[in-house]
């Protein structure tokens, strides 16, 4: 198969074992292996260097918002500005086959890591460096506390295999963990300032140890002019290389194809609570946030998945500017139950010797029901039409923000409370319809008229009458 037709002059670079890139990287960077497939978007190729002149001064016309591919080769690199990179050649494809499923790297959790953002201490060219208690436990040696005062010399290899010693000691009041002769050097070599961070790394299999650095404005030297052939190349069906260098705050571009779609089955409305995992710079874990999705279709690309969520985050603080996600950024977050929080327990407790039974109007709290407000979820809203791709085909024509789905594999777990069925119920739907005093309840094949009084309920169509104590 022909490679890619791109003029791009090589960046001078080194490979790196792939686990070690990966720490670097960060643990929110999901790179698909070799041979698997995945959907590239133009446009998060584009956002990813709209800093480019080329491309602020640029148009494109996008024939397919999102374009299937298989992943022809990959290769983990770090510039010579110590910022890892991945070149990436993918073939854009018609169709995949279900059997062919994307495989994670076997070595990519041998590496354990530690990264902290420098402080103006840190980065003082004449100074040291003051190793958190955590990372030393984590990372280093174990030191000789027995001795006075405990330290030792340390030799950590960089992204370019360069060596470097520190020494690693155990001191001041109160006690802490410090890198003292070696790390100015270090901090000059490679013209570190407050708020790059340093990401200290010990290869499990080996014990050895890296350090690695990720730079405050993470950004390659890449030509936009490059990004805009391959762009071009993958709109004609042509194989072609994207340059990826991670960074905080832009999502990836180039994403599993299994993941997309998963997403993209979910009917996506306002109102749906979801949560989204955030890295850290400091610790190799995620922290969650959970918002409500305030506009679902609205993404700044027509016709396009990308940032098509508009969520309002409960911590709005924590995540500035990350208004706009797509959909496989963030998890669905499946309502409590209504009656688990709202409905006291029965009295009587022969109730409880038959779970089928529901207690009677008497011992529910009917102004609850009245006036909680209910989330457009629980009101079985109409869910709009989404971008769904097909995997029999990459090349349908995404329809205006919405694909036909098999609505038979849509199932419905909307409690209406005081409402009529909403649209997008299918008649096999049950309900629970509250009016003044009385209890009502709809099942399939039965009215819902039926009323009921204090003393009875009607159970699967029959009404049964409670014995008066």
């Amino acid at each position: 198969m022909a490679g890619p037709s791109s003029s791009a002059a090589p960046i001078p670079a080194a490979e790196l074992d792939v686990s070690v890139w990966r720490a670097i990287a960060g643990a929110s960077v999901q790179i698909p292996s070799l041979n698997s497939y995945v959907y590239h978007f133009p446009q998060g190729h584009l956002e990813h260097f709209s800093s480019s002149a080329f491309l602020q001064n640029s148009s494109f016309t996008l024939r397919r918002p999102m374009i299937l591919c298989q992943v022809l080769s990959v290769r983990f690199l770090c510039n010579l500005n110590d910022q890892v990179f991945v070149r990436l050649i993918l073939q854009p494809l018609e169709q995949r086959h279900m059997d062919n499923r994307n495989q994670d790297d076997n070595n990519q959790n041998d590496v354990v890591s530690f990264a902290k953002v420098l402080t103006p201490s840190d980065a003082n060219k004449g100074g040291g460096f003051s190793v958190p208690r955590f990372c030393a436990e984590l990372i280093l040696p174990e030191l000789d506390f027995t001795a006075e005062p405990p330290v030792q010399n340390l030799i950590l290899k960089d992204t370019f295999n360069n060596a470097w010693e520190f020494r690693h000691i155990y001191r001041g009041t109160p006690r802490r963990h410090l890198l003292t002769t070696g790390w100015s050097k270090f901090v000059n070599a490679k013209h570190l300032v407050a708020g790059d961070s340093v990401v200290f790394m010990k290869k499990r299999s080996t014990n050895e140890l890296f350090i690695g650095v990720r730079r405050a404005s993470r950004f390659g030297g890449y030509d936009g002019q490059d990004v805009g052939e391959a762009i071009q190349n993958a709109e004609r069906g042509m194989p072609f290389e994207v340059v990826y260098y991670p960074r905080f705050g832009l999502p990836d571009f180039v994403v599993k194809a299994e993941k997309v779609e998963e997403a993209l089955r979910m009917h996506w409305s306002v109102g749906m609570r979801v949560r989204m995992a955030v890295e850290t710079d400091e610790l190799p874990r995620k922290t969650w946030f959970q918002g409500t999705v305030a506009v679902a279709h609205g993404g700044p690309w027509f016709g396009s998945p990308w940032r098509m969520l508009q969520v309002t985050w409960d911590e709005p603080e924590s995540l500035l500017n990350v208004n706009r996600v797509s959909p496989w950024q963030v998890e669905y977050v499946r309502p409590t139950p209504l009656l688990d929080s709202i409905v006291p327990a029965p009295k009587r407790s022969r109730l409880l010797q038959n779970p089928t039974m529901l207690p009677t109007a008497e011992h529910l709290n009917m102004g609850v029901f009245n006036n909680a407000p209910l989330s457009a979820d629980m009101q079985g809203a109409r869910r709009g039409h989404i971008l769904t791709p097909g995997t029999s085909t990459a090349n349908n024509e995404l329809r205006t923000m919405g694909i036909e789905r098999d609505q038979r594999t849509t199932v419905s777990t909307v409690l209406s409370v005081g409402s009529p069925y909403p649209d997008n119920l299918s008649a096999s739907s049950s309900s629970v319809h509250f009016c003044g005093t009385d209890l009502r309840l709809s099942q399939p094949g039965y009215s819902s008229s039926t009323k009921v009084g204090s003393s009875s309920f009607q159970l699967f169509g029959k009404v049964i009458q409670m014995s008066e104590s």
